[in-house]
């Protein structure tokens, strides 16, 4: 007769973590506009829940950057413009070249096949029609070097990073506008990535960087986003 393994507790969610989670998946969906203010009494109202617990949610937010907290005004979404974007993707070249120079020796085969994974994943996204899950998984398949390059701090500057690009993207409701190439330029960079060349790897990564930043750039100006 087999026996069972042994299973660990599985945590509970909080009322803090589920209104916190409810607050960043609206605004990753586009559906609080940047630069709207929390206003603490008619949230904490809407949630059922008391004030002071709504302000712990929000400083979880707070941590992660995609809300501010504005002396003497309050608490409101981070705003999202052309020039904030561009900051991001000027940093973000910087510290994924850097991600996959420190990972290239070490790619493995678990990595090679979450790579795979995670790129069939985000076709099947797109396929989908669901936009806040199209970038998601976008972001996760990016991420994965981030994960894996060996410096315990890129996780979390990937997270901020893309939190700013998800948050742009559905905004500018990337996914109404035509998806030139799409497919095939991501299965471009998974085989870089994948290959043997790191300076075609890194040519690509500027190339599709780029490409990806003149999209967001072009959307955003077609739906009225300030350019600064």
């Amino acid at each position: 007769m087999s026996t069972l393994p042994t299973f660990s507790p599985v945590p509970s969610v909080t009322r803090r973590d589920h209104v916190a989670a409810a607050l960043k998946k609206s605004i990753l969906a586009g559906q609080i506009a940047p630069g709207t203010q929390l206003v603490e009494s008619g949230l904490a109202t809407q949630f059922g829940v008391s004030r002071g617990l709504l302000r712990e949610a929000i400083r979880e937010l707070i941590e992660s950057g995609l809300v501010v907290n504005r002396p003497y005004a309050g608490t409101f979404v981070t705003d999202i413009n052309e020039q904030v974007l561009r900051d991001v993707y000027e940093v973000r070249r910087i510290l994924e070249r850097q991600a996959y120079t420190s990972l290239w020796p070490h790619r493995d085969r678990a990595f090679r096949t979450e790579l795979q994974a995670r790129f069939d994943l985000m076709m099947a996204a797109v396929d989908s029609g669901d936009l806040t899950e199209e970038i998601r998984a976008e972001a996760h398949f990016h991420g994965l070097v981030y994960e894996r390059c060996g410096n315990h701090l890129m996780p979390a500057l990937w997270l901020q990073m893309t939190q700013k690009i998800q948050l742009g993207f559905a905004i500018c409701q990337i996914s109404h506008a035509p998806k030139v190439d799409f497919e095939d330029n991501h299965r471009r960079f998974l085989e870089v990535s994948l290959g043997d060349d790191l300076g075609a790897m890194l040519a690509e990564l500027d190339v599709h960087l780029g490409r990806g930043l003149a999209t967001i750039e072009f959307m955003s100006r077609a739906v009225g986003v300030p350019a600064g």
